[in-house]
């Protein structure tokens, strides 16, 4: 998707959701449109045959009358029926599972809900949420889901599995690998392949990419953004799957072997708002990049909207604070969905060079209606960034810096030198900085 071709502000507005329910009145101001929701079964459906449908009812009503679509993740086993002592585990009769599956998609597929997307189970491939092997999650639960779902004329969104842990086990918590390229490209086959279990999804659905560290990652990649390639071209590309969602994507934490969250991961270092950027900018780039041919082909949904833990590490991932306004995070996160990708976006043709006092920086460039979008940041704190637009022969006259917090515009100036466009502007050490040049 590149020069003047540009995916429409609907498609765009769409890729970005948040995980948890609740602050609906704000994802018109964060500039969400999606919110993914565990639909439990034991809330659901608390004993055999008995179903309480009343707090989903007013969740989805409430998400629609502030514009946001709920996704419903299918998840855990209801405790009355699971045949082993806890949730992660599938339920001694089938039939329970295809039940409350079918009483769910039939009441809100149906008007005036309209759901028309579902996701089955969260994260089978770790331990807290499923204790058997990955073949039976796909045996037990996902085909028989998708079933259902696809005879309602839905869509399934699955297998939800977190990258950091798609290696060496299918068992353990922690890996040896995490975060390998090659083991999460091995893996994503193996998953899809068994019993063509690609056949019964339409969204191929990840946790935790992590966008761009600039960290080793395996096989001399510094990012798993190789694992979005090998997706599209081998499941995408040929028609086999629809598209890919991450669907939960933000700061993750440390355990210990009580599996009590004991810090944030190494890299994600303050400020944490940096971290949003990173993680959220690259993936839209890559959708933009890989033929975005309907509106719900690419999303991302970050984790997570609230928590009321001020201890725990994670909470920093949070977009809401106990205080009811917005935290680091969150403000980060309105400057990405709402200030700067709130337009049709496109990706230019024109070669960017980004630079800080210590070398180049890394960016990604966006058409924003009209306009050029630069996105960079740094591991290292610089207070000089310099941008050289080759090319593009005085096409652009204003420019100015974008806060990556709170969004507050400072002009900048800019010179054209033998055909090329150079702006430089101070970041004051930010680690992230945000360029937006004007045509005219």
């Amino acid at each position: 998707m590149t020069g003047e071709n540009k995916i429409s502000r609907n498609y765009v507005r769409s890729f970005f959701g948040i995980c948890h329910s609740g602050w609906f009145d704000l994802y018109g101001s964060l500039g969400a449109s999606w919110c993914r929701v565990d639909f439990s079964w034991s809330r659901i459906e608390p004993t055999q045959g008995r179903f309480e449908f009343t707090a989903y009812d007013k969740l989805v009503e409430e998400g629609m009358k502030h514009g946001v679509t709920i996704l419903p993740i299918l998840d855990y086993c209801a405790p009355w029926a699971s045949r082993g002592d806890s949730k992660a585990y599938p339920p001694r009769d089938p039939s329970y599972w295809v039940n409350y599956v079918d009483k769910v998609v039939s009441r809100y597929s149906s008007p005036p809900y309209n759901l028309k997307y579902f996701e089955v189970w969260n994260e089978p491939n770790i331990d807290v949420f499923w204790r058997l092997d990955w073949e039976r999650y796909i045996d037990d639960i996902l085909i028989p889901a998708a079933e259902v779902i696809h005879s309602y004329g839905c869509y399934v969104v699955a297998p939800s599995v977190t990258l950091e842990h798609l290696g060496e086990s299918t068992f353990t918590y922690e890996f040896l690998r995490r975060w390998n390229l090659n083991a999460c490209i091995d893996r994503i086959d193996e998953w899809l392949s068994y019993h063509d279990a690609w056949k019964y999804l339409d969204i191929v659905s990840i946790h935790y990419s992590k966008g761009d560290t600039e960290s080793e990652r395996g096989g001399g990649s510094k990012s798993l953004m190789a694992f979005y390639d090998h997706v599209y071209e081998k499941w995408i590309k040929p028609g086999r799957v629809m598209g890919l969602w991450n669907t939960e994507e933000g700061l993750t934490a440390v355990y210990d072997e009580d599996h009590r969250q004991v810090s944030l991961e190494p890299w994600e270092i303050k400020p944490y708002g940096q971290w949003v950027a990173r993680y959220i900018i690259p993936v839209l780039h890559w959708a933009l990049n890989h033929d975005w041919r309907f509106r719900d082909q690419y999303k991302l949904f970050w984790y997570h909207i609230s928590d009321g833990d001020v201890d725990k590490p994670l909470y920093n991932t949070c977009i809401i604070g106990v205080d009811g306004n917005l935290t680091e995070v969150g403000k980060a996160y309105r400057v990405i969905a709402k200030n700067l990708f709130d337009g049709n976006i496109g990706i230019p043709e024109w070669r960017v060079e980004v630079k800080g006092a210590e070398g180049p920086l890394k960016s990604y460039c966006f058409l924003k209606d009209d306009d050029l979008l630069i996105a960079g940041w740094t591991g290292k704190p610089t207070s000089i960034v310099k941008v050289k637009v080759y090319g593009v022969n005085g096409e652009f006259r204003k420019a100015e810096s974008i806060d990556y917090l709170s969004g507050r515009c400072v002009n900048v100036k800019t010179s054209v030198v033998n055909g090329n466009l150079e702006v430089e502007t101070e970041t004051s050490g930010k680690p992230v900085v945000y360029i937006r040049l004007y045509r005219g």
